[in-house]
């Protein structure tokens, strides 16, 4: 299977070793309108350069494109993607805004082509035994949880043009950075009903247009989240999430699982993979994302992570920002004011 890369910056290469290690993907090309970036790609593993997309897609006789581009571009990309016939992997987000994000709900719905998002933490091995002890009732009753990601992001991180810019990145760390816990706590305790959230711009104020602190109280119908988000550190901490069950708490450190029992027992096992290349904070599972969705697409089977299957975690993320601009919680199931 022909495989392309549209954008090459900072995550493309991420995409590109994971191709490498993926059987029935070939990676054959990249494009970007930075002509320099594209040719610099192409000629570390050695594949064609396109500085335009459309043209890529035409002429490079692609089965599939991974989306690595600024966020303002994916659902366009996609939609062009899909009304080919191309298979789409895209990073994340899906989408900057709701209406956008229906409409490639709708381009999923339409074409026969399979898209993807990059939530690449549900499988890490840390994430999926945290997963197995909620879902299979070993730990018991969900009672609460908290999540809290303190990394740090100075003004050469956004001194591309387009991140931390509202029409472009579509808002700060929470669309970006967050999201990831966001989509974790929505795998693990079901879709959101409630959040109240605010917003601020405390570090980067005069750098970007965004928020760069984000924090909000998520209900799950009787159970109550809480969220913090900041890129004011210091560093980037490894992001710690904690769900209290009635019959133990579990608590992930990076990769690092600690299961405390009711009864005093403790163990910690710590998943942390050898990182080839790339953040830390990526994490290390786009190989394992990339070649599951390869799998199902050469197997003709389902595929997890799909704009349909991510509706509960957009909808949160959108639902954050429109809570944080009224200054009021939010329904997220229709949307509306609790009374």
């Amino acid at each position: 299977m022909n495989c392309a890369i549209i954008g090459c910056g900072r995550i493309a290469p991420i995409h590109a070793q994971a191709l490498r290690q993926t059987p029935n993907a070939h990676l054959v090309a990249c494009a970007d309108t930075d002509k320099s970036k594209a040719d610099a790609f192409a000629a570390q593993y050695g594949i064609k350069a396109y500085t335009d997309f459309k043209t890529m897609i035409k002429d490079a006789q692609v089965d599939a494109v991974h989306i690595c581009t600024p966020h303002h571009l994916h659902v366009e990309m996609a939609k062009y993607a899909l009304s080919r016939g191309i298979h789409v992997l895209m990073e994340k987000p899906a989408a900057i805004s709701r209406d956008s994000f229906q409409k490639l709900v709708l381009a999923q719905q339409a074409h026969a082509a399979r898209i993807g998002i990059c939530f690449q933490n549900r499988y890490n091995a840390s994430s999926r035994r945290l997963k197995e002890l909620i879902t299979s009732g070993e730990a018991g009753a969900v009672l609460g949880a908290r999540c809290f990601l303190t990394w740090s992001r100075d003004a050469d991180y956004y001194s591309d043009g387009w991140h931390g810019k509202q029409a472009t990145e579509g808002g700060g760390v929470l669309i970006n950075q967050a999201i990831h816990s966001i989509d974790l706590l929505v795998h693990l305790l079901g879709a959101p009903s409630e959040v109240q959230a605010a917003m601020h711009n405390r570090h980067l104020r005069g750098v970007i247009e965004v928020e760069d602190t984000l924090e909000a109280l998520i209900r799950f119908d009787d159970v109550a989240a809480l969220f913090y988000a900041s890129l004011a550190y210091c560093t980037d901490a490894p992001v710690m999430l904690e769900v209290v069950c009635e019959r133990m708490t579990l608590q992930l450190q990076g990769e690092q699982l600690t299961i405390k029992t009711h009864d005093g027992q403790v163990t910690c096992t710590d998943y942390t993979m050898t990182l080839e290349d790339g953040k830390a904070y990526w994490g290390t599972s786009h190989r394992l994302l990339v070649n599951d969705f390869y799998r199902a697409l050469t197997e003709g089977a389902p595929f997890p992570i799909t704009p349909s299957a991510i509706k509960d975690t957009m909808n949160l993320v959108y639902g954050c920002y429109e809570s944080a601009h009224s200054g009021k919680p939010l329904r997220l199931n229709h949307r509306k004011e609790p009374t």
